[in-house]
């Protein structure tokens, strides 16, 4: 049977004061390293700006103070707990290894990750994981949330945390495969967006977040399947977008981004097997040379494919390669464009096989 801690109420009555306490549930026989009765706290130096010294106690009322690294807690019996920690801890570090199957739920983040710049690989692998909590935590100075939460695929929703000072978020939701809703978190400070929602395929939207600091979309949103649409956001200064959207198999169309710093759009939208409206323009300022296989295995209608063809010879760019498959053949205005392109040393691909 759960053994469950209770909280003290607020006889005053009004807002209950925030409760500054890290609390998590585990459940001592799931496969971990530790025994079946056991759960060990793994924690890590790297990128902290206070050293640790906390305390916990556990809802079968244990306590154990001054800690200032790793702990082990042996319980009497295997079991789910609860354990609340609090004093200075910064940084839990399963790193997909040790307990991380044991860790069932974050009931509230209270001190964690303050005095802390770095969550990388932090819950990496806690697949059984869920967060109940509501508070935001202590995450403000936090730089690298690189792989923080990847793989965590029990996840079905994801606070709404202080990630305004996060410059790194690769990896970090990479395989939250459970993900239905996303919260419209700070990002605004974000370079380096590198397989940060890859394969999150439960998401149906995305939020319309600020990533116009955003340098790095290799693989952002690859394969994230169940997404029907996409919005305008902020990539004007992004430089990579390899396979970016690619797999995202349920998108109908696509808005107008700015791309113009890309420098090469290999298979971005392949496999888009949905796509069929592509936005005109699109493409007429950018710089990029590589869009082999961009449109592979896409379902584009004549006037999006036209559209495609004729931005890209407007960009004036010259001695590019691009492919396209699926969907329909492009119309005269298409082959005229194709030509032109052609007559700049560029390789052209389309469904129906037009050459000049």
């Amino acid at each position: 049977m759960r053994k469950v801690v209770l909280f003290g109420t607020n006889r005053g009555g009004g807002s209950p004061p925030a409760d500054d306490r890290f609390i998590i549930t585990v459940k001592t026989d799931n496969a971990g390293t530790s025994a079946s009765n056991q759960f060990t706290i793994p924690t890590s130096t790297s990128g902290i700006t206070q050293a640790f010294l906390y305390d916990i106690e556990t809802s079968d009322g244990q306590t154990i103070t001054g800690n200032t690294g790793n702990t082990t807690i042996t319980f009497p019996s295997a079991g789910e707990y609860d354990i609340i920690i609090s004093g200075s801890f910064p940084y839990i570090y399963f790193n997909s290894g040790g307990d991380r199957l044991k860790l069932l739920d974050i009931k509230n983040f209270g001190i964690y990750a303050q005095g802390s710049t770095s969550q990388n690989n932090a819950f990496f692998g806690c697949s059984n994981m869920d967060i109940t909590a509501t508070d935001s935590g202590n995450f403000g100075s936090v730089t690298n949330f690189g792989g923080a939460w990847f793989s965590c695929s029990s996840l079905t929703s994801f606070p709404l945390i202080d990630t305004s000072s996060g410059t790194s978020f690769s990896y970090t939701w990479g395989a939250c495969s459970s993900l239905t809703s996303f919260s419209l978190l700070d990002t605004s400070s974000g370079t380096n967006f590198d397989t940060a929602w890859t394969s999150c395929s439960n998401l149906t939207s995305f939020p319309l977040l600020d990533t116009s600091s955003g340098i790095n979309f290799n693989q952002t949103w690859r394969s994230c399947s169940s997404l029907t649409s996409f919005p305008l956001i902020d990539t004007s200064i992004g430089t990579n977008f390899f396979r970016a959207w690619q797999n995202c198999s349920s998108l109908t169309s696509f808005p107008l981004i700015n791309t113009s710093s890309g420098s090469s759009f290999q298979q971005s939208w392949s496999n888009c097997s949905s796509l069929t409206t592509f936005p005109a323009n699109a493409f007429d300022t950018n710089i990029a040379t590589n869009y082999t296989s961009a449109f592979l295995t896409t379902n584009l209608t004549t006037q999006s494919i036209d559209d495609i063809l004729v931005s890209l010879d407007t960009s004036g760019v010259s001695n590019g390669t691009f492919t396209q498959s699926g969907g329909q053949a492009p119309s005269a205005t298409g082959e005229a464009a194709i030509d032109s392109l052609v007559g700049k040393g560029w390789t052209i691909t389309v469904t129906g096989g037009y050459t000049p």
